[in-house]
């Protein structure tokens, strides 16, 4: 991506918009990896609750993950108003337990 222009914004947008209302997730996910998570975040963010939710449910784990991490405070707030997807839980990586000193000697872990 050589410049961030609004004519770029809006031919990204534009872009982003054929391809969810076409329902092909191959060339959102080619978009996301040619313009980058936060790119594609922000010019989701202008675009209907609706539109972002698909956008979100068309996209992998880890690729939904990065897009909802760019995506600006209000359209997160939309989409959680809207009941729309905010925290993949289901797929969150597992939390390291925390290790005592004492656990660390025995080789234990602590719950």
């Amino acid at each position: 991506m050589l410049f961030r222009t609004p004519r770029f914004h809006d031919a990204l947008q534009r872009a982003l918009r054929a391809a969810i209302a076409s329902h092909r997730s191959a060339v959102l996910c080619e978009l996301l990896a040619v313009h980058g998570q936060q790119a594609c975040a922000l010019a989701l963010a202008d675009l209907s609750t609706r539109v972002i939710a698909d956008a979100l449910s068309m996209l992998s784990v880890t690729e939904r993950a990065g897009v909802l991490r760019h995506l600006p405070r209000d359209a997160r707030a939309r989409l959680a108003a809207a009941g729309g997807i905010v925290h993949d839980t289901a797929h969150a990586p597992a939390v390291m337990p925390r290790l005592s000193p004492f656990a660390l000697l025995v080789g234990r872990l602590q719950a």
